[in-house]
């Protein structure tokens, strides 16, 4: 079914803005697949007929039109990946490393996180990111299992892109927003294993957070750095521009 098939009810006497309904109303077509990433929003004129309102609510910059934002190697460098050697300002593409997926049940605070039940299934998967031939930084990835239903560690290993991608164009899931938390540590056991560097040595500790749609949690990822010969490097940008 196209968007334009659709019926769309917008509420006059709502408090909430006629231009941020129709946002939220392309939002859940987005969410219930009836837009699908790389595909153009309608035009203008196009819109103003579905939702019944006029051109300035629709308004947007004139070019090309409006696209569903593609997760892809591109758009992860500068969105998401935010370091870079020493001494330079030029991100590039980091080299990952499969370390581990498995099926485990989450702790309280990740039920917490994710809308869950104590207990509830999920996936943690371990990689390890570098630059140069040299690995900084281990991720650890929690997703909740009845999200990513099918998904397993030879799907996991065998996407041909990124991780974002893989979850919206295998399974839907479209990450629009993330929020981090960052903070120096000492390296555990593990992790000093992972990263060839000694125990207790410090690093640095990122909390992530991803969303999707209407705010719902779906990923937890904590990132241990070791920066010795690397930057953090972060500018504010939006994902979805200006015209959504």
């Amino acid at each position: 079914m196209s968007i334009t098939d659709l019926k769309f009810d917008i509420d006059r006497e709502s408090k909430t803005p006629l231009w941020l309904q129709i946002r939220n109303e392309l939002f859940n077509c987005l969410y219930r697949d009836e837009l699908r990433p790389g595909q153009l929003i309608p035009n203008e004129k196009t819109l103003v007929e579905l939702f019944n309102v006029s051109i300035g609510t629709i308004r947007r910059k004139q070019g090309l039109g409006t696209f569903v934002f593609q997760h892809d190697n591109s758009s992860f460098l500068f969105e998401y990946f935010h370091f870079a050697l020493n001494g330079s300002d030029e991100k590039q593409s980091p080299n990952v490393e499969f370390i581990s997926f498995e099926t485990k049940k989450a702790t309280k605070s990740q039920a917490s996180e994710l809308g869950l039940a104590t207990g509830s299934p999920v996936f943690q998967i371990y990689n390890k990111l570098g630059l140069n031939k040299k690995f900084y930084i281990v991720d650890k990835i929690i997703i909740p299992q009845d999200k990513f239903p099918g998904m397993t560690e030879e799907i996991f290993k065998g996407r041909a892109n990124t991780i974002y991608n893989l979850y919206q164009n295998k399974f839907n899931i479209f990450i629009t927003n993330c929020s981090e938390k960052l903070k120096a540590i000492s390296a555990d056991e593990k992790i000093s294993k992972l990263l060839k560097v000694p125990p207790n040595a410090p690093i640095l500790k990122i909390n992530r957070v991803g969303q999707t749609y209407n705010n719902v949690t779906i990923e937890l990822r904590t990132s241990y750095v070791h920066t010795s010969d690397i930057d953090y490097i972060h500018s504010q940008n939006s994902t979805f521009g200006e015209s959504i």
